[in-house]
């Protein structure tokens, strides 16, 4: 009798731990938990540290703490990142007011400083100064692939934005509260990339703040963006699939 209870016991255990690591592991990811200083650390361990420019001022996020930045003052922060052909960018917004013709999210660039070169903006999100989301790719070669404006991001709330970029589709999808919003296809090979851009898309800074970026080496499903939506990535690490069973089963033999 003990011995079947053991079983049934590890049995439940295993499948909660398949259950707690069902989200893959972002490569990257800036929760703005620091509440002071100039760095943002990366969560992940993988070395991924943004610098504060431009007095971006720490405060409140989605979860915890977030940072927040203003279109006058020009703030950002600047993060390098590793060069990924498909990937999955998302993270926690609200802006306060829509200052400009638009106002950015992130993007990611070329080069460390050429955040208000055009060509250099290879993955771009921003929101227009009718509310309305959207977005634009640079594929290697093609030129500028720009997302559908269909959907408009509340102000004074916190949203969950997301964009998929697929290599094996050959297609770009932006997600608004975990609803697919708008879909792009593209051809060829994503342009070269080395650094990210949060909270400027161009040289047009955020107003508002911003909690809980991530950056994947995948195309997430849509149910896996629902689920960092719902439950977040607060305990995401930069680990193998191998050694999360490794250390799920270590935790349940303790």
């Amino acid at each position: 009798m003990k011995t079947l209870r053991f079983i049934s016991v590890l049995a439940l255990s295993l499948v909660f731990c398949l259950q707690v690591y069902s989200m893959p592991s972002p490569v990257a990811l800036w929760q703005f938990n620091e509440g002071a200083g100039t760095v943002a650390g990366d969560s992940t361990g993988n070395g991924y540290n943004g610098t504060l420019r431009n007095d971006p001022q720490w405060g409140d996020g989605y979860s915890g703490g977030g940072l927040w930045f203003t279109f006058a003052g020009g703030s950002n922060v600047i993060a390098p990142v590793p060069y990924l052909n498909t990937l999955t960018i998302m993270m926690w917004a609200q802006y306060t007011d829509t200052p400009t013709t638009n106002i950015g999210l992130l993007h990611v660039q070329a080069g460390e400083d050429e955040n208000a070169d055009p060509g250099s903006k290879i993955i771009g999100i921003w929101v227009e100064n009718t509310g309305i989301l959207w977005g634009r790719i640079i594929p290697d070669g093609v030129g500028n692939v720009n997302l559908p404006k269909n959907a408009v991001m509340e102000a004074n709330v916190w949203n969950h934005v997301a964009l998929i970029i697929n290599a094996d589709s050959g297609k770009a999808t932006q997600y608004l509260n975990g609803e697919a919003i708008g879909e792009v296809d593209y051809s060829g090979t994503m342009t070269a990339f080395t650094f990210a851009n949060i909270g400027r898309q161009g040289n047009e800074s955020w107003e508002g703040g911003i909690d809980e970026v991530a950056l994947f080496d995948q195309a997430l499903t849509a149910d896996e963006i629902k689920e960092a939506m719902s439950n977040g990535l607060g305990g995401v690490s930069a680990v193998s699939s191998n050694d999360k069973a490794s250390s799920c089963w270590g935790e349940i033999k303790d």
